[in-house]
């Protein structure tokens, strides 16, 4: 008996791969010192091709942002957009549909086409709406992130690019670095 449900629970695993699917974001900016910043930011991310839709909390210079459903995300063209306008990326959270995802630190799982490394998580598999945070050079402050160093020493968390010892298969070499 318990060899039939282990051959049953392979042949669905097969059938039914693990789905990860970033659904929102929320974006801190820097930088910005009155609406006129707030709103040159919104234009900019309303550029972006993935986009949806966009709430602003002028106060906290956040951005909740809501994706088009079952399209790649790039984080990086977020950023870039909020560069392109004069400011700077102060974090970002990612709000992602998990379904069955196991992860554990350094895993690496490909989700709406980006390659995302987990650091400093435990082993586990995420179903549900799961919040991401991005560690990368330039989503956080340096001193912030380097109390993840210590977690990783693939050599992917410095370059943020597929190095040999990644497990990758998102469209880009890049390699986006994030812990819940």
């Amino acid at each position: 008996m318990r060899k039939l449900i282990a051959i049953i629970t392979l042949a669905l695993a097969a059938v039914c791969p693990a789905v990860a699917q970033p659904q929102s974001a929320k974006l801190v900016a820097s930088g910005l010192t009155c609406s006129m910043c707030s709103k040159a930011i919104y234009k900019a991310l309303e550029k972006v091709s993935y986009i949806s839709a966009i709430d602003v909390d002028i106060e906290k210079s956040s951005y909740e942002i809501r994706f088009k459903p079952g399209v790649d995300i790039e984080p990086d063209e977020m950023k870039k957009a909020v560069e392109d306008a004069g400011f700077f990326v102060a974090s970002l959270q990612l709000e992602v549909k998990m379904d069955g995802v196991p992860v554990k630190n350094d895993a690496h799982v490909t989700m709406g086409g980006a390659t995302y490394h987990f650091v400093k998580v435990p082993e586990k598999t995420l179903n549900g709406d799961v919040k991401l945070t991005l560690i990368d050079k330039n989503y956080m402050p340096a001193k912030a992130r380097k109390k993840f160093d210590k977690y990783t020493n693939m050599k992917c968390y410095e370059t943020g690019v597929a190095e040999a010892c990644c497990v990758h298969s998102g469209k880009t070499n890049r390699i986006y670095h994030v812990t819940m």
